[in-house]
């Protein structure tokens, strides 16, 4: 491990601890049981829980060790054997932190004045922390930051359920649930050609190409006040071109029309969910879509699509609605004449000129789609619909193709009862949250094959499955996890021909034709974990 490496993991551990009181107001919220403070309220601006981040450091740490080719773990026989690390992870959630902390790091034979004395080590290594990099390279104080917030995730895990174990469970809980809540992701659409946002190939990492520092920034709801050119320059890379839906998309109005579907609380903000037919009062867009945009002058609202032209060539698109006051009418009329072509062309701006008397007739404030920025709250309905009837209702959690990295939403895995059987289906494992039962691979293969299993009343029809059905290999990798390994060359086969379906609006689609589905997390080899 270089040293520089060393340091970039210190420097992220220590703005981790910077953040860390704010997050665990999340996580205390998310185990209200009233609305007494509003989950949204308690978002934080990076919109991540103390749980991710934790994994975010445990990513970065064995990144770098891979990198390095280092046997990075410690043995379970240099420091606790795994039954002695089972049972203090028991006594600590019996008895709590304070008393947990008190027996196993406070000890008689411990002096609390020099961390040097101090058991850290072997706490972190109990809690799961079995880095060579972490137990050897930090200091006693950045040891403690850590630990922290290894209590604090694991006093947060929802213990997975003892008869709901397999494969089969998760057919019959399906078959069998009358109210179904769905938690969905990017990963549902990445097979559309639609990009996500935290992988190699996403969003983020393509802004960072384009020269932005900070590809967040673009979604920052005060540097949108200050200069929304910046988000109109980028945003046509998240712009919806597709109309079409994916055969998750599919997977869940079939949940919809077997009137098992209690809610949908959605992430993504392309709103697919709409051409699938999924009923608006089932649906949560937890971040918004580009389906309308609104005024931030006036409030007038229009349909997404009338800013569409503007976004694709990286202009701020205004408002249209007539000015209310003479004072905006001269303020707007102001800023349009002194607006600069888009292409420098002289007889365009002559034009506007001309037409300055239309102009002082309109609003001319910034038009911003109703996705949700950062720093924004989510919509209410998230908040009023989650805890004031699918926390008591629901009977079944499925979260499909995403990470679970942004809070509050990933916070709806505990803050329903920790009785209702969760399941995972994703390209790559969730490593921050226990579910009953992992479904690893490409959504629509796993999907197609539960409707297989699930017989009459569940046949999934869409043009991109294969015409006999799912027909690779599932394999059981773990306790709990199974993964769907297609056969070779089922990527091309399975590609759908977009420019053949005459519902296409951008040709650019086209190049990710063949772009495989992921979730924000490295994708799992189709040879093996």
């Amino acid at each position: 491990m270089t040293d520089q490496s060393l340091l970039e993991l210190k420097r992220l551990l220590s703005l981790t601890y910077e953040t860390y009181s704010s997050h665990l107001q999340i996580a205390n919220a998310a185990t209200m049981s009233s609305t007494e403070q509003p989950i949204s309220d308690v978002a934080s601006d990076d919109g991540e829980s103390v749980n991710s981040i934790f994994e975010d450091i445990l990513d970065a740490v064995e990144a770098s060790d891979l990198e390095e080719g280092e046997d990075n773990e410690f043995e379970s026989e240099q420091l606790l054997s795994e039954e002695k690390c089972q049972e203090m992870k028991t006594y600590l959630r019996a008895y709590g932190e304070q008393k947990f902390l008190l027996k196993y790091l406070f000890n008689s034979e411990s002096d609390a004045r020099d961390l040097s004395e101090l058991p850290i080590r072997e706490v972190l290594y109990a809690l799961g922390i079995r880095s060579r990099l972490v137990l050897e390279g930090f200091d006693e104080t950045a040891m403690v930051q850590l630990l922290q917030l290894a209590v604090t995730r694991e006093l947060s895990r929802r213990l997975p359920l003892d008869d709901v174990t397999t494969l089969d469970d998760t057919i019959s809980l399906i078959k069998n649930a009358k109210n179904i809540v769905l938690l969905t992701g990017a990963g549902i659409s990445t097979s559309l050609g639609i990009p996500d946002f935290r992988s190699d190939s996403g969003i983020y990492k393509k802004l960072e190409t384009m020269g932005l520092s900070e590809p967040q920034e673009v979604f920052d709801l005060h540097v949108f006040r200050e200069d929304p050119s910046i988000f109109y320059t980028f945003s046509r890379e998240i712009l919806p071109t597709v109309t079409r839906f994916s055969p998750t998309h599919a997977f869940i109005k079939l949940i919809q029309d077997n009137g098992k579907l209690l809610t949908n609380y959605t992430q993504n903000i392309d709103n697919l969910e709409s051409y699938a037919g999924i009923s608006t009062d089932k649906l949560v867009q937890c971040h918004g879509s580009f389906a309308f945009a609104t005024c931030q002058n006036c409030g007038h609202k229009v349909p997404g699509q009338e800013l569409f032209s503007d976004i694709s060539i990286g202009v701020v698109s205004r408002c249209k609605q007539s000015a209310p006051t003479e004072s905006d009418n001269s303020s707007s009329s102001s800023r349009k004449r002194k607006r600069k072509p888009i292409d420098g062309d002289e007889d365009e701006q002559d034009a506007d000129e001309s037409t300055d008397a239309a102009y002082q007739t309109q609003c001319n404030g910034v038009m911003k789609p109703d996705i949700t920025f950062f720093g924004e709250a989510l919509p209410k309905t998230f908040e009023t619909r989650l805890l004031g009837q699918d926390v008591d209702d629901c009977d079944l959690l499925i979260c499909i193709g995403t990470s679970l990295k942004v809070a509050p939403v990933s916070e709806i895995i505990r803050v329903l009862p920790g009785h209702i059987p969760q399941i995972y289906i994703s390209r790559t494992p969730c490593t921050h949250a226990e579910f009953d039962v992992s479904l690893l691979g490409n959504c629509d293969d796993i999907v197609e094959y539960i409707c297989n299993k699930l017989g009459e009343g569940w046949e999934l029809k869409h043009e991109m499955i294969t015409e006999n059905g799912f027909n690779g290999e599932v394999v059981k990798t773990a306790d709990r996890i199974y993964k769907f390994i297609r056969p070779s060359g089922a990527d091309e086969r399975q590609v759908m021909d977009v420019k053949t379906q005459g519902e296409c609006k951008n040709d650019e689609l086209d190049e990710a034709e063949a772009k495989p589905e992921s979730d924000a997390e490295e994708i799992i080899p189709e040879s093996g974990s």
